[in-house]
């Protein structure tokens, strides 16, 4: 690859978790959730609601709620300078016997490759045979997962000797206000935008080596076929760039942004607003945001670069296209008006007037306007390409020298009927003061 199109991916390439979003319906579910929550360890907590745990045998798999936790717990730990572990908070008072199998295995399952739960806080069930069939699963302390910390509590109000009470939803004794759908819509758009995002950044090299490609084509020598290659390379381009979709990125990152600037704007936004997920995410579109605009003028400035001499040479042409054109009228101008002018010596101020007037109007009006117009291709040609010394071409150098006769020439006899007008006002002047004397 490139440098540049290193440069450029580089800028735009810290992205989101590994591990793929869970399925539409474990999220929607609500029997597990990732609140934004911690205990007291500093912990996040993985809650599994009582209102909702029918639905884990019934509708999910164990694999399906290890890979919903690691997904969260990867997104939480990019946050953070060390990784952490989670929590576990299951109220078991009236669960089922294949409810409690279904959390003790899958927490089992959870800590089979590597330890990520640090505590696991249960309300103990009431009924005997559930509390023995959970002493039963849980791993003993003699075991490898001895390190995960089991809190075995009777009621929930003891909970909030671990967990303080502002981390706890209502029905586990707190007053966190947390509403799953806000939660799962949030996670969603946010995931939707990094999921775009990936897709851009893979294919910013092949746009970066098409770029390159483009700006090694030679050039055509004649005015037209140049016209073309620029018309045909600009749409190329045009196209490349429609299909980066990196323009569309940046105005989906700006929604975004804008989004979390004003959460009242959306009801998701605003539910989540004040949450560390909600804070970490407007951290990191900040962030994506101004690697995303780098990006874009990266994109840009490497096209210009790649055609800049492509439109120098164009611009050239097309100057020379007017100059030629001034050159033709000025020519035109001196043959037709100026070398058949004859020099009328006026006899009374009235008509040396009228003949400055006709003069200004045929003549030195349109001339002066070539005079300008060639001063002007004088000048941007200058500017775009720089006189080095050496020979210039020799269209700059007849049109400066047809533009300096054209302008001597009008400016002679303009000069010259002016004084002849000059010399009657003066002249009229001395007699009536002579005459009133």
């Amino acid at each position: 690859m490139s440098r540049h199109a290193t440069d450029v991916q580089e800028s735009v390439q810290e992205c989101a978790p590994s591990p793929p979003l869970p399925a539409d319906h474990v999220l929607d579910s609500g029997a597990v959730l990732f609140p934004g929550a911690f205990d007291q360890h500093g912990c996040p907590l993985i809650v599994f609601p009582v209102d909702r745990q029918a639905k884990l045998s019934s509708e999910l798999s164990k694999a399906e709620v290890v890979d919903f936790i690691n997904y969260f717990l990867c997104l939480h730990n990019k946050k953070q300078e060390k990784e952490s572990l989670v929590s576990v908070v299951a109220d078991l008072r009236h669960a089922s016997l294949p409810t409690i199998r279904f959390i003790t295995e899958t927490l089992l399952l959870l800590e089979l490759h590597k330890r990520t739960v640090h505590s696991v806080y249960i309300v103990q069930p009431k009924k005997k045979d559930a509390v023995k069939l959970l002493l039963k699963l849980l791993p003993p302390s003699k075991s490898n997962t001895a390190s995960l910390k089991k809190v075995l509590l009777k009621e929930i109000p003891e909970l909030s000797n671990y967990i303080d009470r502002s981390q706890l939803t209502a029905p586990l004794g707190g007053y966190l206000i947390y509403c799953h759908r806000s939660w799962v819509a949030f996670i969603k758009e946010i995931d939707a935008f990094v999921s775009e995002f990936l897709s851009v950044v893979q294919r910013l090299p092949t746009c970066i080596s098409t770029l390159h490609a483009l700006s090694k084509l030679p050039l055509p020598s004649t005015f037209t076929e140049l016209q073309h290659f620029c018309c045909t390379n600009e749409a190329k381009f045009q196209q490349l760039r429609s299909e980066l979709g990196l323009d569309k990125l940046l105005r989906h990152c700006e929604n975004v942004v804008d989004n979390l600037r004003y959460p009242e704007k959306e009801p998701c936004y605003q539910a989540m607003a004040g949450t560390a997920l909600f804070s970490h995410t407007t951290f990191d579109m900040l962030q994506n945001h101004s690697r995303i605009t780098a990006a874009v003028e990266k994109v840009e400035l490497l096209w210009q670069q790649a055609f800049s001499k492509a439109r120098l040479q164009l611009q050239v042409f097309q100057l020379r296209e007017h100059s030629l054109q001034i050159t033709e009228q000025i020519k035109t101008l001196l043959q037709e008006k100026l070398q058949p002018y004859k020099i009328e010596i006026a006899k009374d101020a009235a008509k040396a007037v009228m003949l400055v007037s006709e003069f200004k109007a045929s003549i030195h009006t349109p001339a002066m306007a070539l005079v300008r117009c060639a001063e002007d291709v004088i000048h941007t040609l200058a500017e775009i390409l720089p006189f080095d010394g050496q020979t210039r071409d020799h269209w700059v150098l007849d049109l400066e020298r047809l533009k300096e006769k054209l302008h001597s020439a009008v400016l002679f006899i303009l000069q010259t009927l002016r004084a002849v007008s000059n010399y009657h006002n003066y002249y009229n002047k001395a007699s009536s003061q002579h005459f009133v004397l």
